[in-house]
């Protein structure tokens, strides 16, 4: 369990240097993992001497077993260990996230434990955050993390430029902008780039919901920026092609205080690295790039 636990995570981090971090060992602990378990199966798992680590074809079809694997034992350690989990969690994420990511976490959380109770405060990231450090909350999961927080990645995504299919707002000059209201780091993001490359816009549309944006973009009359795995393909994607500058990522991070063994936050952060983890083995999210910190 050690070596494939060790191998999800080199194979979800592209990296040997920060899955040592994130695990708490050191590098050459992590190697001797990967080529213990590597021994054992017969077969190379990673192509090395290039310079960002990747998964042989033997190594993308091991990740989809290692991971159902870790789940199914996690899984069985709590029901054998008689971990009831009851109590309330407090978790801070945005509502972007809600609408897409949570439905499936809270899914798993209320199969494996059942008197779990989950109370979700959504908001901006600088306020999700105080509010985490001020200690109103147990878990936070989404972005814009500060330096002083310790904390570990589970997802980074390109911030993509959309726009309704058929949409001319495009071609507008000055290009008329939906856009979370003051306050969002992701709005800071999207009017840095633009500033950039000096391109002509004007915040014809504010929001502080996340729906709100997204019924925006299918009026028709606005571009945007959002996440791909937040929203269905029915937009539009927008490149410099199109006269859009490049944006950056964002990264959804995880932070708890109670990380004992047994405590509400750690299940429920256990859960998030398990779907997170899933995901990206099944393809479903995009495989995280170089971090942009906000």
């Amino acid at each position: 369990m050690n070596q494939l636990r060790t191998f999800v995570t080199v194979a979800e981090l592209k990296s040997f240097s920060r899955a040592s971090e994130k695990l708490c060992r050191v590098q050459s602990a992590v190697s001797q993992q990967i080529q213990k378990l590597e021994a054992h199966l017969g077969a190379d798992l990673f192509v090395r001497g290039k310079k960002a680590l990747a998964l042989t074809a033997k190594g993308d079809e091991m990740l989809v077993h290692a991971v159902r694997i870790l789940e199914m034992n996690d899984q069985a350690v709590a029901t054998m260990t008689d971990m009831s989990y009851k109590g309330q969690v407090k978790v801070g994420t945005s509502d972007a996230y809600v609408s897409s990511f949570f439905s499936d976490i809270i899914k798993r959380c209320a199969a494996r434990f059942p008197d779990m109770e989950i109370e979700v405060h959504c908001g901006y990231s600088s306020q999700i955050w105080e509010r985490y450090l001020s200690g109103e909350l147990d878990v936070v999961l989404t972005q814009g993390r500060p330096p002083a927080v310790s904390s570990e990645l589970l997802h980074s995504e390109e911030l993509k430029w959309v726009c309704a299919k058929g949409s001319n707002a495009l071609a507008q000059s000055p290009v008329p902008l939906a856009l979370f209201t003051k306050g969002c780091g992701d709005r800071d993001l999207i009017l840095q780039a633009l500033q950039r490359v000096r391109k002509a816009y004007r915040v014809s549309y504010n929001s502080t919901s996340y729906a709100g944006i997204v019924a925006a973009l299918a009026s028709g009359f606005y571009v945007s920026a959002v996440l791909m795995s937040t929203v269905d393909e029915d937009f539009q994607v927008l490149t410099g092609v199109d006269g859009f500058p490049v944006i950056g990522n964002l990264d959804i991070t995880l932070a708890y205080h109670d990380k004992s063994k047994g405590s509400l936050s750690s299940a429920f952060a256990d859960i998030s690295r398990s779907y997170f983890g899933s995901m990206s083995a099944s393809g479903l999210l995009v495989e995280p790039k170089a971090v942009q910190s906000q």
